[in-house]
């Protein structure tokens, strides 16, 4: 096995490649988690991670980047949770022309159900303390922020 690859890091000091091959095997947990929660509601990962963004009220073009997706594809997305029921498209009240993507309330009821499914299962919240997690947030966070290189 090529070295920093081994889960062995503990042993040593662990280097930012260790850091971010441990960040990339919780991030496929995690996603696979959702992925499976999801299908529990007939949608994808992505399709969860759309409804559960517009919760925050963003515009079409920050959903955009918050999911990595063309606006085009964020179109789509929030076009095919309209058809179930799950969003509702509503008039923007500063300017009419604009219309904004909502959960519905059957909306709602599944990004409960999912996040109550994350909570229970996801290794965030069953294996680190509160205070673990918010350092973690802030981690994390901070590296979100950074400029990319």
């Amino acid at each position: 096995m090529p070295e920093g690859t081994d889960r062995g890091a503990s042993a040593r000091r662990p280097s930012a490649r260790d850091a971010g091959e441990a960040l990339l095997r919780v991030a496929h947990r995690l996603e696979s988690l959702l992925a499976e929660l999801a299908a529990e509601h007939g949608l994808t990962a992505l399709e969860a991670r759309t409804l559960r963004a517009l919760l925050d009220g963003p515009s079409q073009g920050g959903l955009a980047r918050q999911l990595g997706r063309a606006p085009s594809g964020v179109s789509v997305l929030t076009r095919r949770l309209e058809e179930r029921g799950l969003v509702s498209r509503v008039s923007s009240r500063s300017d009419k022309r604009v219309r904004t993507a909502r959960p519905t309330e059957a909306g709602l009821r599944v990004i409960r159900a999912i996040g109550a499914g994350l909570a229970e299962r996801s290794p965030l919240s069953t294996r680190l303390t509160d205070p673990e997690v918010e350092a973690l947030y802030r981690l994390l966070d901070a590296l979100d922020r950074a400029p990319p290189s």
